[in-house]
């Protein structure tokens, strides 16, 4: 695969940043990582309805429907059609081809699909538990995806925008490992626990995007150097996600769904502000953003958060 296509390297002082933050964020990623395991497991015990008041500016939220899982981990739209979405829980998948009023189940039976990554032309990976697997034809057949990697606990997952074949993931036990192959073969790239993985193009670089050892950062250079990013003023609950230019990512947190539009050195509010377990954004559209929350519930907003109502 040609360099080019996902250029990276390190960016001048960044290492510094790094260690000069170190010791604030620390503290914030051991919170973030505890909150995860935590808050997810309150969605496992049916933790009551909580109240959305949306004051980020917009009505109440409305919920387009509930999906009615036993628990809430991934949520991804194809690339090629957002009405089309993926939802992924430890039963299985789930899919609506109709902007979220109505969910089926996939094709795919029994597997955990803690992580469900798309992308454009029909491809759909899944990773969970003693599982990876994938689909080039949006889920109507699946296949094992032969791989390297030491075990398959794998509890993030992030794909390359510009290149499908350009891959992280997060294999519990062992650290943070790199595909440049569709997840033939990996490379460890760091060490330690990393919660949560997203990644977006900025002019010719790749950056990825992740909640490790020492809270939220980000690289330009594939997960070999790390620079800190703002603390979204509560913990993660359900994942990071950007738009694929970077104009937007979203956090999912105990206190709402947070919104940055430079890169996660700042974040503000939206008009969700309850409990969020998983998010997700169209690739082309940074401001269409849906979320599940504690309940099974599946919201969409079409002005990045701002209002949330019910479906069309």
């Amino acid at each position: 695969m040609s360099s080019s296509k996902r250029k990276t390297g390190r960016r001048r002082g960044g290492a510094a940043r790094s260690r000069g933050r170190a010791s604030d964020s620390r503290g914030i990623g051991r919170r973030w990582i505890l909150a995860v395991g935590a808050l997810v497991a309150l969605a496992l015990a049916g933790v009551a309805a909580v109240s959305l008041s949306g004051n980020g500016g917009g009505d109440t939220p409305s919920a387009w429907a509930t999906l009615g899982t036993a628990d809430v981990h991934s949520l991804a739209f194809d690339p090629d059609d957002s009405a089309h979405l993926y939802f992924g829980h430890h039963g299985g998948l789930l899919e609506s081809r109709d902007g979220g009023l109505s969910w089926q189940a996939a094709t795919l039976a029994d597997g955990d699909a803690m992580n469900v990554r798309t992308t454009a032309g029909g491809r759909v990976q899944i990773a969970g538990h003693d599982v990876y697997m994938e689909s080039t034809d949006r889920g109507a057949s699946w296949q094992d995806v032969p791989n390297d990697l030491p075990g398959l606990d794998l509890h993030a997952f992030a794909v390359d925008p510009a290149d499908p074949e350009h891959a992280w993931t997060f294999a519990a036990g062992f650290g943070l490992f790199e595909t440049s192959d569709g997840g033939r073969r990996w490379e460890l790239r760091q060490p330690g626990n990393w919660a949560a993985l997203t990644a977006y193009r900025q002019d010719e670089w790749t950056i990825l995007v992740a909640v490790g050892p020492d809270g939220l950062v980000s690289s330009a250079d594939s997960g070999a150097s790390w620079e800190p990013l703002a603390y979204p003023g509560a913990p993660l609950a359900g994942g990071i996600a950007a738009a694929s230019d970077g104009s937007a990512i979203y956090a999912a947190t105990s206190a709402g769904l947070k919104l940055s539009r430079d890169g996660g050195r700042a974040w503000e509010a939206t008009g969700f502000d309850a409990l969020v377990l998983s998010v997700a954004v169209t690739p082309d559209n940074p401001d269409s953003v849906a979320v599940v929350d504690e309940a099974t519930r599946f919201y969409r907003s079409a002005d990045g958060g701002k209002s949330w109502p019910g479906g069309p």
